[in-house]
């Protein structure tokens, strides 16, 4: 059997996302943009644990969800949550064990450099592998705490990060709190967005910047 190289094996996307595409290339950051309850946090989780084949090594930056919770969706979802292969970095400020070896904490989401810190540190902790799926929850949240300027350049950086490494970064967005001029400048950072509405009660989906998918929106029943 033929070796693969890892860093040009493309991340399988989760059976959940409604589009025959076999995956999304290396170094690949992915925006998920909807409103409130339209399913965007499960689909980040979604493309974290994908459910296919082999489990990548997870880190996951949250500036809302506890680690806690963070830790035991995506423990549900089969991610190995107390291994080598798994780290948080939580800038929500609720209080935790600050001696968990799987929990990186930031003191708020506006301690933007203690997020950059953690999230290196944390990626050195797993021995910087070829493989990683970043997931960050969420931009909203971050835009409570700092200003547009600094939380488009910090996002800039951090995604420019995970596309040289190779890795796969997932981030959320609620567009429905924030004026249209900075969400389409927000959304230029990504390589690829995954929009969500709800239409007379159905949930729809489209994708934007896959150039073998049609940006059309599509009935998403999850």
């Amino acid at each position: 059997m033929a070796e693969h190289d890892t860093r040009t094996d493309r991340y399988p996307l989760p059976e959940s996302l409604p589009v025959d595409v076999d995956g999304l290339d290396v170094g690949t950051n992915l925006l998920i943009s909807g409103p409130a309850m339209s399913g965007k946090r499960q689909l980040v989780f979604d493309h974290l644990a994908p459910g296919i084949g082999d489990v990548d090594p997870v880190v996951m930056i949250t500036t809302d969800d506890p680690a806690t919770r963070i830790r035991a969706d995506l423990g549900d979802r089969g991610i190995p949550v107390d291994s080598d292969a798994f780290r948080i970095v939580d800038a929500s400020g609720a209080p935790g064990d600050d001696d968990d070896p799987v929990v990186n904490r930031v003191s708020s989401p506006a301690d933007l450099t203690g997020m950059g810190v953690g999230s290196t540190e944390v990626v050195d902790e797993l021995g910087t592998p070829d493989r990683l799926r970043l997931g960050f929850v969420s931009i909203s949240t971050l835009l409570q705490y700092v200003d547009s300027e600094r939380a488009f350049s910090f996002l800039h950086v951090l995604s420019r990060r995970a596309s040289a490494a190779g890795y796969l970064g997932v981030y959320s967005i609620d567009p429905t709190t924030h004026e249209d001029r900075f969400v389409n400048v927000v959304t230029s950072i990504f390589d690829a967005v995954v929009e969500l509405r709800e239409v007379d009660g159905d949930r729809e989906l489209r994708i934007r910047g896959l150039p073998e998918v049609d940006a059309e929106w599509t009935a998403f029943p999850y």
